[in-house]
């Protein structure tokens, strides 16, 4: 499941027009001043100056890596978010000062409280913005990133959205392109055009259009952060009963809060010209004050986008392939949907253009074209450990885990210090069974990443697959106090409770974090479980029974709350039922008194095994 980030806007004093503020027009001069010039050919006289930014899909995110005080940076290009966000580790990573504010940012799932900063030069590819604003807090957005970019920057100039090649464009066109045709690529291919519905509100406004789904008019966002989703409410409007609804999990956004999220089938969805029929779409339970849905990053991977400020147009054209992620497309105006490679962005040429194609094809789940690409491209630059890497996950995903594992041995090989690729290559091995491999390649890693690190949470993780609980809590210990806000952070304080729990310390501060985690979630079973055995170790019988109670409610197939509850009930002198749960969960997980005797979670006596019936 992916998951749906998103801080749509803030509170505040509305704006009563769009004019540019000092520091809006500030950040289009520094753009614009290493943009490269570029004819039109849609109308006579029209010209327009380019800048690209160099975009990578990791998974589902669109990526462009920045500079802040010459380190790279990755961030997620948002086009949801009305402002550029970092990460509280990464301000603290930074040393950037932060400063209060008395807004809330309001995302899909709740407010957040926030804090800004500003860094005092944005290094970009050909040049810098110097003094761009941040809001700093939220959750982090995936994919290794440190932070978004928002509209404060996106919306500086006309924008042009090429992902599928793996790149955005700040365009700059001059004033005889008032009334033009902006697609400047698509030759004879057909171009739709779509009026974007003004925001005077705002002077970052949404990308915001009317659209139809199964023949009702909504309001469709176009968000880079998101997959595309449509909400409950507009579900409903459009004739999709909760009954026609697969659960499908939850959805997160900026805040702390979650949102029920389901699939469904929507019959016919048309923006401008084109239509697209038999569409599986998720759903999810929120609402947002001016849109009903998010046409997401699959949208935008399956067309080259130009966003024009001046005409409050959208153009585009479509790249081929499926539109929304869950679905393949079909058209109703077959001759609209001819995909035109030309139109689409020519040939890829260089080993970048290559590497940046490539993962945009995975993205799409297309690992065979995306496998080409990289092939291509470490064969034009061998010495790029970035491209064996990120060949190496595609490897994975083809089930090709030796080839996956050459890949990233050669990465690492040209680059020791490439963290992504020594990750990846740690949790392979763990999963094929090379403990002392992945062993090397996590140590290393604790020595060399930053303490604040998104990483050192699936670290603790691996560390405690490989019995290694000291190890594991050393990362949650550093990865709680840098991420106070993060949707994980329950995860992380049951994590350090059951750490705590196996290494026979601290036990009433793993209390503490197992109670915190609770707070955060009551109907996590996994939580429950982990205080149940707190309390057990604690010889608190009578609450950990509760807690194992609660838990096997939740989920009644739970060995280890099954096992808990068993050397519980013989404490307080039911030793009939305490039988009966460990048979039950002795058949769930033939070797739970061995797991449980080898982490040392209890100073209980292993009960006796079921004595085996005589035939």
């Amino acid at each position: 499941m992916d998951d749906h980030r998103k801080a749509s806007h803030a509170q505040g004093k509305a704006r009563p027009d769009k004019r540019p503020t000092t520091r809006h027009l500030r950040v289009a001069a520094a753009l614009a001043s290493f943009g490269v010039a570029l004819p039109m050919l849609a109308r006579a006289g029209c010209q327009i100056q380019t800048l690209d930014l160099p975009v990578k899909m990791v998974g589902s995110r669109a990526v462009a890596t920045v500079g802040i005080g010459g380190t790279p940076v990755p961030l997620t290009v948002d086009s949801g978010a009305f402002f550029s966000f970092l990460t509280d580790a990464a301000a603290a990573q930074f040393k950037l000062r932060l400063r209060w504010t008395d807004g809330k940012v309001e995302g899909l799932t709740g407010g957040v409280d926030v804090h800004v900063t500003t860094v005092e030069n944005l290094q970009l590819l050909g040049g810098s913005i110097p003094k761009i604003g941040f809001i700093v807090g939220g959750n982090e957005p995936g994919a290794g990133t440190m932070g978004l970019i928002g509209r404060n920057v996106l919306s500086a100039t006309d924008t042009e959205y090429d992902l599928a090649h793996g790149v955005i464009r700040f365009v700059f066109p001059n004033d005889d392109c008032a009334k033009a045709n902006m697609a400047y690529w698509a030759g004879a291919s057909p171009v739709t055009q779509v009026d974007l519905m003004p925001d005077y509100r705002s002077r970052t406004p949404a990308i915001r259009a009317h659209v139809m789904l199964n023949g009702k008019e909504l309001v469709a966002l176009f968000d880079t952060g998101a997959t595309t989703i449509v909400s409950a409410g507009a579900a409903r409007r459009a004739g999709v009963a909760e009954a026609d609804m697969t659960p499908a999990g939850t959805s997160y956004g900026a805040g702390r809060g979650s949102a029920k999220l389901w699939t469904a089938r929507f019959d016919k969805f048309e923006l401008g010209g084109e239509a697209i029929l038999h569409n599986d779409l998720e759903v999810a339970d929120f609402d947002m004050d001016d849109a009903d849905m998010l046409l997401g990053i699959d949208f935008f991977l399956s067309h080259r986008i130009y966003v024009s400020k001046r005409q409050d147009r959208m153009f585009f054209t479509y790249n081929g392939g499926r539109v929304f992620a869950r679905n393949k497309s079909e058209s109703a105006r077959p001759a609209t949907f001819v995909a035109d490679t030309a139109a689409a962005g020519g040939a890829a040429t260089t080993a970048d253009e290559l590497e940046r194609r490539g993962q945009a094809s995975a993205a799409r789940h297309e690992y065979e074209s995306a496998l080409a690409d990289l092939n291509r491209a470490c064969e034009l630059a061998p010495a790029s450990s970035a491209f064996f890497a990120e060949r190496g996950v595609i490897q994975e995903r083809l089930k090709r885990p030796a080839k996956a594992l050459e890949d990233f041995d050669k990465a690492l090989e040209l680059d020791p210090t490439r963290v992504d690729a020594r990750f990846q290559r740690a949790r392979l091995r763990l999963s094929e069974k090379n403990r002392d491999g992945a062993k090397v390649d996590l140590d290393v890693l604790d020595q060399t990443l930053a303490p604040q690190a998104q990483m050192r949470l699936p670290m603790s993780q691996m560390y405690l697959s490989l019995e290694q609980p000291a190890r594991a809590l050393a990362q949650v210990n550093q990865w709680l106090p840098a991420h106070p806000h993060e949707v994980k952070r329950e995860d992380a304080l049951n994590t350090r409770c059951w750490t705590r729990l196996m290494l026979g310390m601290e036990l009433d501060k793993a209390l503490d974090d197992c109670d915190e985690a609770i707070d955060g979630d009551s109907k996590n079973p996994d939580y429950l479980d982990s205080r149940g055995w707190v309390y057990l170790r604690l010889g608190k019988y009578e609450k950990a029974q509760r807690d194992f109670d609660r838990s096997l409610e939740l989920r009644p197939a739970g060995a280890w709350s099954l096992y808990g509850r068993a050397l519980t009930k013989t404490r307080l002198g039911n030793s009939a039922q305490s039988e009966a749960d460990l048979a039950a969960a002795r058949k769930l997980r033939p070797n739970i008194d061995l797991e449980v005797a080898q982490i040392h979670i209890t100073n209980e006596p292993a009960p006796p095994p079921t004595p085996t019936p005589k035939p």
